[in-house]
């Protein structure tokens, strides 16, 4: 690759900090480990420097080796992390540009902080209206009544407010917030049923905070177990059932406040007419796209990958039951999003990610924990049914893989 101004050891410590910017920039913005560390390994190939990298969801390990020397430059960092699907893209943009020698590696440097400090694509009133589309399409694909639907898609606004009062404060707020955000969107939903006497607190306060369920880390942490990621995956299943147990914890708080105060009225709702799911599947698939902060031109091609997906899993479910339709579901996201990787040029992740969200168990194994908190026999086996479904998935992506390739993307 040419280089311009930049000579010897500095021409290589340059190449080194910009693999390390990059890489930092990569995680924050959502790129899994298996792949970030594949695309450095790329990266380092390309600029002729020996690289070995290693990814976990709170920390990154670079290492560097010249041709003709034994010792390793090793850098250590911690990496926070993140989600950003409109950021990942033009990462690879860059990254191709400075390897093809169209941007050098000073201008490029510049263009990652432009990159970072470039605003979403959404404000926060689509993105407070997309929490509210994903509330109410999960209760009604839940089989909730209208009732259910209206204050799910209510105290998914309250919950969108905490996420954002999180995000600028910072600090103690953010690392209550798994806590916080349970137990206010339980409080609301079980006083709420004293005065709404139908209503299924349990799936209101679960569609309310889907958002944040960590269905897909728990996913992600085991496909990176079954690739021999063992730290990373280990990192992200135990980071996974520490925030569900949180949530389930706050809940369980709210819930066990109210109803020592008195008796919950018993009546119960009726369910919406199955024929409304083909308003709410599509209202939850927007509600995600628009939350995983997906670029605007990418939009459809995200909802055709979530389409496709429920699709898969209806199908399955119909022929043999719903664990093959998960891996079928599962399947039919893994090869759409690698072909769509091939032929856009784009990181797969843009469609995959928001797709593979609506197949994930996260929302299952706490609903399990809830029941089992109220003294449902049923509940235990549903949290189990959460690492079931994780397993399916990371089968039905292995599966994809094997049929079609990934190209080596972020």
């Amino acid at each position: 690759m040419h280089m311009k101004n930049i000579n010897g050891k500095d021409e290589y410590d340059t190449k080194c900090r910009f693999i390390i910017q990059l890489g930092k920039a990569a995680h924050a913005y959502g790129s899994p480990a298996i792949r970030l560390e594949s695309y450095l390994k790329r990266l380092s190939q390309a600029f002729e420097i020996k690289g070995e990298f290693q990814s976990t969801p709170t920390d990154m390990i670079f290492a560097f080796q010249r041709d003709e020397e034994d010792w390793q430059k090793i850098h250590v960092t911690s990496a926070a992390g993140g989600l950003d699907l409109t950021k990942l893209p033009r990462l690879d943009d860059l990254v191709n540009e400075v390897i093809a020698g169209d941007v050098s590696i000073s201008d490029a440097d510049t263009r990652l902080k432009e990159i970072d400090k470039s605003p979403d694509p959404y404000g926060n009133v689509i993105l407070a209206i997309g929490y509210a589309a994903v509330g109410a399409g999960i209760a009604g694909v839940f089989s909730g009544s209208w009732t259910d639907i209206l204050f799910s898609t209510l105290i998914s606004l309250v919950v969108f407010a905490m996420v954002w009062q999180a995000g600028r404060k910072g600090g103690w707020v953010a690392d209550w917030l798994p806590l916080s955000s349970a137990f206010v969107a339980g409080l609301l939903a079980v006083t709420i049923k004293h005065a709404v006497p139908e209503l299924n607190y349990v799936l209101v306060t679960v569609a309310g905070i889907i958002v944040l369920v960590p269905g897909f880390s728990v996913s992600i942490g085991v496909a990176e177990l079954v690739n021999n990621h063992v730290v990373s995956g280990l990192t992200n299943l135990t980071n996974g059932l520490v925030y569900l147990f949180k949530q389930f914890l706050g809940a369980w708080l709210a819930f066990s406040i109210v109803i020592a105060l008195g008796p919950l009225p018993s009546a119960t709702s009726t369910a919406i007419d199955p024929s409304w799911n083909w308003a709410c599947v599509p209202a939850m698939f927007m509600g995600l796209v628009l939350v995983f902060q997906t670029a605007p031109r990418y939009l459809l091609w995200a909802l055709v990958s979530c389409s496709l997906g429920y699709g898969g899993v209806l199908l399955g479910s119909a022929l043999m039951g719903s664990n093959l339709g998960n891996l079928l579901g599962a399947v039919a996201v893994g090869v759409f999003a690698n072909v769509w990787e091939w032929k856009s040029g784009r990181p797969g992740s843009i469609v995959l990610l928001p797709a593979i969200t609506t197949l994930v168990s996260g929302s299952i194994g706490l609903r399990g924990l809830v029941a089992s908190a109220q003294g449902d026999a049923a509940g235990s086996g549903q949290f189990m049914e959460m690492f079931l479904i994780a397993a399916t998935l990371t089968a039905g992506l292995l599966i994809a893989n094997t049929l079609v390739k990934p190209k080596k993307t972020l």
